[in-house]
């Protein structure tokens, strides 16, 4: 039986709850190479950090805390926000794509993050006064029903969230309402052009939070919201190890063995995904 709604974000809380306490990631650890400069052998989130696209400065200049390895790519990078831009980041987590994209945005700028778990936005918060970030703030809300006033944002954000959302077409109305004509939207999340198998679509002992989302449904979706200049790539491939080391998935292998080629199969069709859309109606 499928998840609805309400207990998905449950369990979607539950598991980012712990994350934020913990630091419990989304998927296991595996060695991407070089240790962040000072900081001796990588973590866990480092690893996965510099394995989905950041880089060694970007990591060693937010706060320590901030990086839980939650990411699946680099869309602070990708967008490439200007000085003065307001700057809207969807499930801010720990707040290390904010705190990235403060840099950009400068003193004349504004960075919001809306997470939905109390413990996240707590250790952004802390996370944002360690690091003295005086133009970056967090909002508890869900990306669903944003709590963030009409077309106020230059640019959203998000990094491997987009995918717990048990209504994205609602998230991306949400994106459309907050942005300003000409507003652009970049997210990195997982996608495959594969879908995802019943068995694994249906288990509670599934892949909360390492599910991708299939590339003709992020396009239908975002042009179905009004957005144009829309864009669904397929960058790096996710590193499968990190998604197969995960507790949850070597339980649906332990439980159904014979299914242990198809799981591998599936997970390595994953990539970190490149979405792209702008606002209409912006000055030509």
């Amino acid at each position: 039986m499928t998840m609805d709604g309400a207990e998905r974000r449950a369990a979607v809380r539950e598991r980012y709850a712990r994350a934020a306490t913990v630091e419990d990631g989304c998927c296991g650890p595996s060695d991407c190479g070089t240790p962040v400069a000072g900081s001796g052998r990588a973590t866990a989130a480092e690893e996965i950090s510099c394995a989905v696209g950041y880089d060694e400065s970007e990591m060693g200049r937010v706060p320590e805390r901030a990086n839980l390895g939650l990411g699946c790519g680099n869309p602070v990078a990708l967008a490439s926000p200007a000085p003065g831009e307001t700057v809207l980041d969807l499930g801010s987590g720990a707040g290390f794509d904010c705190f990235l994209a403060a840099e950009r945005v400068g003193p004349e700028g504004r960075v919001i993050g809306v997470d939905m778990t109390p413990e996240m936005v707590e250790r952004a918060r802390a996370n944002a006064r360690e690091g003295g970030y005086c133009n970056v703030e967090f909002r508890l809300g869900e990306i669903e029903a944003l709590p963030v006033a009409d077309g106020v944002v230059d640019v959203v954000i998000s990094n491997c969230v987009l995918n717990l959302s048990a209504d994205r077409p609602r998230v991306l109305a949400e994106v459309m309402r907050v942005l300003r004509p000409g507003g652009r939207v970049m997210i990195s999340d997982l996608v495959s052009e594969r879908a995802v198998p019943d068995f694994i679509a249906t288990s509670r002992r599934s892949l909360v939070g390492c599910l991708p989302v299939q590339v003709g449904e992020y396009e239908a979706d975002l042009a179905a919201a009004g957005f144009v200049g829309v864009s669904v790539e397929t960058g790096r491939r996710y590193p499968a190890e990190h998604i197969l080391a995960d507790p949850r998935v070597r339980e649906v292998v332990r439980c159904e063995p014979w299914r242990e080629g198809e799981v591998r199969e599936f997970v390595e069709s994953i990539h970190g995904g490149v979405i792209e859309a702008v606002k209409g109606g912006g000055v030509a």
